[in-house]
């Protein structure tokens, strides 16, 4: 949920006004990120895009959605009209270049250590003399690398945890949800998180012209889905096991 390199704008999501005609379609963008988004069934699943999906339906706004390489999905929302991109971080540097809705989705940040590490942390300042995974576009590794921290960077966050195991890293730094689906489905042994250190909210972020009025109708529908428990019903099929 994550690219940082080019600042821009998306163009976005419009809703069905009520005495108007019928909204024209957006082109939603996201990543493999699980369990938010990824591709099942060889379509895009998972729990934000579930969210995302219903708050279109209830808009009555036709959309699509496509599965890409995160900074991919991120530029192509910055330039190109109709188009959004969740999940994503709403980050101080990131506010000015959206339209926001949201949030989707809470997101806390964990650091994961190898069994029986030597390097023993209780705050995030602890890990400043380690070497830290992470991966290029994603909000976890801005907020590092922004704070001074070495982060070893690759293309894809399942890449951190054979480097973990193998010791090229001292600590792999990703979200808690995805580190744990990640960890399961390579069926990873001798990983576990060790920190909490940070918890942040994702979004649909929409190009700045999106009117205000219809950044508003889309809000209104997803804080009318989270009274009515349809935020809960999908955030249990994803996350109470976890």
């Amino acid at each position: 949920m994550r690219c940082l390199r080019l600042a821009g704008i998306v163009p976005g999501v419009v809703v069905s006004l009520a005495f108007g005609d019928p909204a024209p379609s957006l082109r939603l963008l996201t990543e493999e990120y699980p369990p938010f988004n990824m591709t099942e069934a060889g379509k895009a699943g998972g729990l934000s895009t579930e969210i995302v999906r219903e708050l279109m339906k209830r808009a009555g706004v036709k959309s699509t959605v496509e599965v890409m390489p995160w900074i991919r999905a991120f530029n192509l929302a910055v330039l190109e009209p109709r188009t959004c991109v969740y999940s994503t971080t709403r980050t101080d540097s990131r506010g000015p270049l959206f339209k926001w809705v949201g949030p989707l989705v809470e997101n806390p940040w964990v650091l994961y250590a190898r069994a029986g590490s030597a390097h023993a942390v209780t705050g995030l300042e602890g890990a400043r003399p380690y070497k830290i995974g992470g991966y290029g576009g994603d909000a976890v590794s801005q907020f590092l690398v922004e704070r001074g921290f070495e982060v070893d960077l690759t293309h894809t966050d399942v890449q951190n945890i054979r480097k973990l195991q193998a010791g090229r890293i001292d600590f792999w730094a990703t979200g808690k949800y995805l580190g744990a689906y990640l960890v399961a489905r390579e069926k990873a042994t001798g990983l576990s998180p060790v920190l909490t250190f940070n918890s942040t909210f994702m979004y649909l972020a929409c190009h700045r012209s999106l009117p205000d009025s219809q950044v508003r109708d889309l809000n209104g529908i997803l804080h009318a889905m989270q009274k009515d428990g349809t935020l809960a019903r999908i955030n249990a099929k994803y996350l109470d096991h976890r």
